[in-house]
């Protein structure tokens, strides 16, 4: 019998709710040449990763929560003659650190101080903060948030009021630097999703490592739902990257066979404090 083979199609598709859908055939291998490492299937139970036991877990998810702000950008644009307004709305996930600083996915951008002559002077933007219950606990302008630092997959972003964070009943979470976690495959991590309203706690386990290859990431064996962009990664209750892609494999007639989701891994700036962007600037 002749052997079939499938026609591999990547469709990446940015989507208004901030996570970007990657659309994949289901591939047969990849390359896992340099420092990228796969996890292969294994019926041996001895490959399953040691878990934490169910009271250290509530201690993390239940600080992970707490350190973990849901955000809504509203901008309005007047419409051509002035017939209305136009509305979009994007929405993500961010971490505390050091008590003001927000990481999350560089799914947007706050205007630069004194605005610029490219912004439209007809646009403004409104940001909604909201604990993981989906309780609005901030609204006010986009104006007054400032990126301190940039990544080519995470943000680092304040606000002009250094202690609103705090203010707001949010505590800041560890972070590490990725080159200093033991990473490998089929380890357990903790990752941030939400079902639409609430935000939750998901426990999966490492599918790759890759770090010499652009952004230094993981692929998790669990898929996140839409929103879910920015939402952190955590390894032994410290943060260690955040949501970046969710990639879906699809069979040959469009059936879902699996769900994975792309985290970008935290460099040395986004991990270390304040002096630690300052000296990188």
């Amino acid at each position: 019998m002749k052997k079939r083979y499938l026609l591999v199609s990547l469709i990446i598709i940015i989507l208004v709710t901030s996570l970007t859908l990657v659309i994949i055939a289901r591939v047969v291998s990849e390359d896992t040449s340099g420092r990228t490492v796969q996890a292969t299937e294994s019926n041996d139970a001895s490959d399953t990763p040691a878990s934490v036991n169910a009271g250290t877990r509530q201690q993390i998810e239940e600080h992970i929560l707490k350190s973990t702000i849901r955000f809504y950008i509203e901008t309005w644009t007047v419409k051509p003659g002035e017939s209305g307004y136009g509305i979009d709305t994007v929405s993500g996930h961010g971490t505390l650190k050091d008590g003001r600083y927000l990481v999350t996915h560089n799914h947007f951008s706050t205007p630069p101080p004194g605005g610029s002559s490219e912004q439209e002077s007809s646009d403004y933007a409104l940001v909604t903060l909201t604990n993981s219950d989906g309780e609005a606990l901030f609204r006010g302008p986009l104006s007054d948030f400032e990126i301190v630092w940039e990544d080519p997959e995470t943000l680092v972003v304040t606000h002009r009021d250094s202690d609103l964070f705090q203010k707001l009943g949010y505590v800041s979470a560890e972070f590490k630097e990725w080159s200093s976690v033991p990473l490998e495959v089929g380890m357990e991590v903790a990752q941030v999703d939400w079902d639409g309203t609430t935000t939750r706690v998901d426990w999966t386990t490492v599918h790759e490592v890759s770090i010499d290859d652009g952004t230094p990431r993981l692929v998790l064996a669990d898929g996140v739902t839409l929103g879910a962009s920015g939402g952190g990664i955590f390894w032994q209750g410290s943060h260690i990257a955040n949501n970046w892609l969710q990639v879906q494999a699809l069979g040959a007639s469009g059936e879902l066979l699996d769900s994975t989701t792309k985290a970008a891994l935290n460099s040395a700036p986004v991990a270390g404090g304040p002096s630690q962007i300052i000296a990188s600037n």
